[in-house]
């Protein structure tokens, strides 16, 4: 499946000697049918690949993969194969994913699901009117209702006793620490 992204044989080869590669090809094949593109498989399967070797350098295994490690690690690779050691939301996504894929095969612990705060019903509603009406994914979903569980929690969780002024303050102290991007969702 690996194939179907990576034509280099070089490529190929580092990919699938590295701790994460008898694990690369149900990634590839994961992501094509929750319908990725290639340009972003790629990008997360180079994530995945890399956060292998970091845990293996940190003596850990597959079964133990730390994302905040491997965040710390980012802010200063040099790791040759990684194109730099890119940390952007691609190669962290990347991991989270490839992450959630090992823990669907068997082979990580998942994360304890006792700690996720329970999500607030106005914000179970917006995800559920966005599927239906919107027909939207569940990726788009995720991205559109990520900060609404903040929001309601800085602001109260019910909406009625909202200020004009409160709100924009909470949109734009954020705004102020993300991208362009971001700010607009």
């Amino acid at each position: 499946m690996l194939e179907t992204y990576f034509s280099a044989a070089k490529m190929l080869g580092h990919l699938r000697s590295g701790p994460s590669g008898p694990y690369l090809d149900g990634f590839a094949a994961a992501l094509e049918r929750q319908g990725y593109g290639p340009e972003i498989a790629v990008r997360y399967l180079r994530a995945a690949a890399h956060i292998g070797h970091v845990m293996a350098e940190q003596g850990a295994g597959l079964t133990d993969v730390d994302l905040a490690a491997f965040g710390e690690h980012l802010r200063t690779c040099r790791c040759p194969r990684a194109k730099g050691g890119r940390r952007n939301h691609h190669t962290i996504y990347g991991a989270r994913l490839f992450r959630r894929h090992l823990v669907e095969l068997g082979l990580c612990r998942s994360a304890a699901v006792g700690a996720a705060p329970a999500e607030p019903q106005l914000v179970a509603d917006f995800k559920t009117w966005l599927r239906k009406h919107r027909g939207a994914s569940d990726a788009t979903v995720r991205l559109y209702a990520r900060d609404a569980a903040g929001l309601m929690m800085e602001l109260r969780s019910d909406p009625d006793g909202w200020r004009p002024n409160d709100v924009r303050s909470y949109f734009l102290e954020r705004a102020s620490n993300s991208g362009v991007a971001r700010s607009r969702r």
